[in-house]
């Protein structure tokens, strides 16, 4: 397996860019939901911090994969796939990539309008290029509290799918991302 996607099989890097934004997207959405319960203090701080670096890793994840999806064959999608799948999967794969960069932008701008930068993890903190504002703050807030959600959805989507490919229509889907194909 080379490092380039073919026409029936993701590349190394593209594999290794999908299972880190994965991960880390599974840590901010636990993070994010483990401070939203947390009352003011040091503990709420350092959790933020923490949820902060890692979306600021991830953002440079997702930014590295679009662009190396662009410069790279996608495998095609399995023979015999209804349309309406083929459909589906394209509109789930291009809905989890707009969801996560507006709710990545969406922190940033919400870090930016109250007067923060982004940490990473203490090494340096990249700044906002946008003004402190109260109201701006509040809604970039709302945006980035809610924007998680769809972003459940649909990675519940995703895997639901590549499980079903995998278990039941018996394709070489999930083992593109996996072990390789046969």
């Amino acid at each position: 397996m080379g490092l380039k996607n073919t026409s029936t099989e993701y590349g190394t890097l593209a594999k290794a860019l999908h299972w880190l934004v994965a991960i880390g997207l599974f840590a901010l959405i636990y993070l994010g939901l483990q401070q939203a319960e947390m009352e003011r203090g040091d503990e709420r701080s350092y959790i933020r911090f923490v949820h902060a670096s890692i979306a600021a890793v991830v953002l440079m994840l997702m930014t590295v994969r679009i662009i190396w999806r662009f410069m790279n064959d996608v495998p095609a999608h399995p023979e015999g796939m209804p349309a309406w799948q083929r459909t589906v999967a394209t509109l789930v794969h291009w809905g989890l990539y707009i969801t996560v960069f507006v709710q990545l932008i969406a922190g940033a701008i919400m870090n930016g309008t109250g007067g923060r930068g982004i940490p990473v993890f203490g090494l340096f903190t990249i700044p906002v290029p946008v003004a402190e504002s109260g109201d701006a703050h509040e809604w970039w807030e709302e945006v980035h509290e809610f924007a998680w959600r769809p972003i459940a959805v649909l990675i519940t989507l995703h895997v639901l799918a590549a499980l079903y490919n995998h278990f039941i229509a018996k394709n070489d889907v999930l083992r593109r991302m996996t072990v390789g194909v046969k």
